[in-house]
């Protein structure tokens, strides 16, 4: 019998690898003529069917009050729409491992929106960590060997921004009475209906698919979305929250991997730096969290990662 900890990192490893194959699944669906709108309203429509499904086998009830669906209607604004709609517009300008790992800033720009609204202290560690942050994202905003377009670098750090929004939003006392499950329900659902609304007003809705458009469209629900959230909360379970974000860094890793191997995306000397600067210092920052303090802090970025993009 597998450890209950092997067991948990197992399941945070697969859940940041599924998240990390979103760009493939996201390009791969571009290629079959779907604008971002459409893709979005079927990726969030299909992982609210799995995620509905999800809570009918284990008898969870989905039931809310007025004051709760108004708070997720917000984050889901912010956090679902607004994020996934910044992050998959970079992938049209950027690579998608630089566009992953520009948007995984998204703890040091918490750490930054805590201090202002929250008042809290910045330790030494998380000054180098913001510092070394900087570093990597400016070393990938100028010019290169190779041609970096600063739109698609500036919505992937706007995608960051808006998830950091979204992860204090949901630090509101009345979310927390509810089942993290519950909340993807409604934020899945919610998210489906602002992109349903988009589509009709703005680019209309594709109801013809073919048959690989399908096949991207319903493996980036499933895989990038459903499974991936599932695995992530329950293998949280067993290892923590602050286990559980050190192990969530593979994402952009992943991300880094597929644009290299998959769409033969070139990372230069400078790139490669400039991403482990990136990845480092959101170590630097997950590894500071030991304190009981932090670690409640940290607990709020880990367990919204299942309502990501």
């Amino acid at each position: 019998m597998i450890g209950a900890h092997k067991k948990g990192t197992l399941m945070v490893l697969l859940s940041a690898i599924f998240f990390g194959l979103l760009p493939f699944f996201a390009i791969k669906t571009y290629a079959e003529g779907f604008d971002i709108n459409n893709l979005l309203l079927y990726r969030y429509s299909f992982a609210f069917v799995l995620i509905g499904l999800f809570c009918v086998y284990k008898k969870i009830s989905v039931r809310i009050n007025k004051k709760q669906l108004l708070l997720l209607l917000m984050a889901a604004f912010v956090g679902t729409m607004m994020t996934t709609y910044t992050l998959f517009l970079s992938y049209k300008y950027i690579s998608s491992g630089l566009a992953s790992t520009l948007h995984f800033v998204y703890p040091i720009i918490t750490l930054v929106l805590a201090g202002i609204i929250y008042k809290e202290k910045l330790t030494p560690k998380k000054i180098i960590a913001l510092i070394l942050s900087f570093l990597g994202i400016a070393m990938l905003s100028v010019g290169s060997g190779l041609t970096i377009n600063l739109t698609g670098v500036l919505w992937a750090l706007v995608s960051g921004f808006f998830y950091a929004l979204y992860i204090l939003s949901l630090a509101n006392a009345e979310l927390k009475k509810i089942s993290p499950f519950v909340v993807v329900f409604w934020v899945f659902g919610i998210t489906a209906l602002l992109f349903f609304g988009k589509c009709l007003f703005a680019d209309g809705i594709i109801t013809s698919l073919s048959g690989k458009a399908l096949f991207y469209i319903l493996n980036l629900s499933f895989w990038s979305t459903f499974l991936a959230a599932v695995l992530f909360y329950l293998g949280m379970k067993y290892i923590g929250p602050g286990n559980a974000s050190l192990l969530s860094t593979l994402e952009p890793l992943t991300g880094v991997m597929v644009g290299a191997f998959v769409f033969n995306e070139v990372l230069d000397l400078k790139s490669i730096l400039a991403i482990s600067l990136i990845l480092t210092s959101v170590l630097i920052v997950v590894q500071g969290s030991k304190k009981p303090k932090y670690r409640m802090f940290f607990h709020k970025i880990t367990s919204q990662r299942l309502k990501r993009v």
